[in-house]
């Protein structure tokens, strides 16, 4: 066999398909991209495969793809916007673990709000991202600086926004709010103007607000506890607010806020704080059941439905033109019953009797224990003479000095309602 030269060699074809594409795959290609330059390359190899037949493999398209690919149009340029007095402000939350000076560590979540004019800023630390944690940060806030601005912007977060989606009728997009955040800006008299998702310089020049509040007091400073960072909280804030000069104004945000106060939507709520609304029907013990809890209702309201507005302190059930106040939480950590709805429940002598064992029993653990031991020691008395006792002196002292007597009684092996009388005289004030 005669000898091949090397340049033979390197001329002639090695084996394998060829990485040519075909003249009408390649038009395919072009007239697709013309129309969706951005297609991906798995996308546009599967329409080959299954509209065009194209068996080959997947190295030739996108080489192809890689060297006729249009560039992508220039980025818009950012428009930086200032806003007039009381038009806008920014709200947002995040999370942030800090260690104390003692080792022990916290992880706290914070609401961050900021007026656009004034540049006046506002945080405080909530209980979570939700929506009454962004509610509750924008009362703070309002409280703090005066109201809030006809257009709130915040985050394209679950807390504010469920969805968005396309109008099938006009095409425009369309925003289904958070139901409780949509009624609070309702009850207050505002807007909302949610960014759109990976949009952060929508929010004009506050858009790195969280990451300034954690890099300018958290990641800053050192706390002994959480009641020290709260104070040094108000003096950073303080100082942000009425001393150090805004670099993008030049003046303090305390002298911008007077001409932005005028302009702010004071809150409607009051005191007590902006309610959160939930429909209840009241079950067969008179009671409503919300957010983990239970609440006393009138023994007529059984089997009506309740409004139960949820306020941070406080809880209120309104039925018609009456309502109910409770604590928001129960002071034995499960349901709050009011002394004016125990007496629906002391109808018959034997239910009394058991209604006020259980109640007394739900104070608190010790309690449960205290009457398991006089139950076994005192079968045959202690409906008649103990429970009387027992029941008195809940009346007389409440739940906090009593549940500390049965803690004491066990402690001290002293099973009887005698004895937690003569404790509670000695130190109940």
């Amino acid at each position: 066999m005669a000898a091949m030269l090397d340049t033979e060699l390197r001329e002639k074809p090695g084996p394998g398909r060829p990485s040519e594409l075909a003249l009408a795959l390649r038009q395919q290609i072009d007239a697709v991209l013309t129309t969706e330059p951005a297609m991906k390359g798995a996308e546009l190899l599967r329409r080959l495969r299954s509209e065009h037949a194209y068996r080959a493999g997947k190295d030739p398209v996108y080489r192809y793809l890689k060297e006729h690919r249009p560039p992508p149009p220039p980025p818009a340029p950012v428009v930086r916007f200032e806003g007039v007095a009381g038009e806008f402000a920014q709200h947002d939350f995040g999370a942030i673990t800090v260690t104390y000076t003692d080792g022990c560590r916290e992880t706290l979540t914070f609401y961050a709000g900021r007026l656009k004019y004034s540049r006046a800023l506002h945080v405080c630390l909530i209980e979570g991202e939700s929506a009454e944690g962004l509610i509750r940060g924008m009362e703070s806030g309002a409280r703090a600086l005066g109201g809030l601005p006809l257009i709130n912007v915040v985050d394209n977060t679950k807390a504010a926004v469920i969805k968005r989606y396309q109008d099938p009728v006009t095409g425009q997009e369309r925003i289904h709010y958070n139901e409780h955040f949509a009624a609070f800006l309702q009850e207050v008299g505002v807007f909302a103007e949610p960014t759109a998702p990976y949009s952060g310089n929508q929010k004009g020049c506050v858009e790195s607000l969280v990451k300034f509040v954690k890099g300018a007091f958290f990641l800053a400073r050192r706390f002994r506890h959480r009641a020290d960072l709260l104070a040094q909280l108000a003096d950073w804030l303080h100082y942000t607010n009425e001393e150090r000069p805004c670099d993008a104004t030049g003046v303090t945000p305390a002298v911008r806020l007077v001409a932005e106060r005028p302009h702010l939507r004071p809150l409607p709520s009051g005191a007590a704080g902006y309610g959160l609304a939930w429909t209840r029907v009241v079950g067969r013990e008179a009671r409503v059941h919300c957010l983990g809890y239970d609440y006393s209702t009138p023994d007529a309201w059984i089997g009506q439905p309740v409004v139960v507005r949820v306020h941070p302190e406080q809880v209120i059930l309104h039925y018609h033109q009456a309502r109910v106040v409770h604590p928001r939480v129960p002071e034995n950590g499960r349901y709050s019953l009011l002394p004016e709805h125990r007496e629906a429940l002391f109808v018959k002598p034997r239910g009394a009797i058991m209604a006020k064992r259980q109640i007394l029993m739900d104070l608190d653990p010790a309690a449960e224990q205290f009457f398991t031991a006089l139950v076994h020691r005192r079968p045959q008395t202690w409906r008649g003479h103990d429970l009387p006792v027992l029941w008195a002196l809940f009346e007389q002292h409440g739940a906090a000095h009593l549940t500390a007597g049965f803690a004491h009684c066990l402690a001290q092996g002293a099973i009887g309602g005698e004895y937690l009388q003569a404790w509670l005289a000695g130190v109940a004030q």
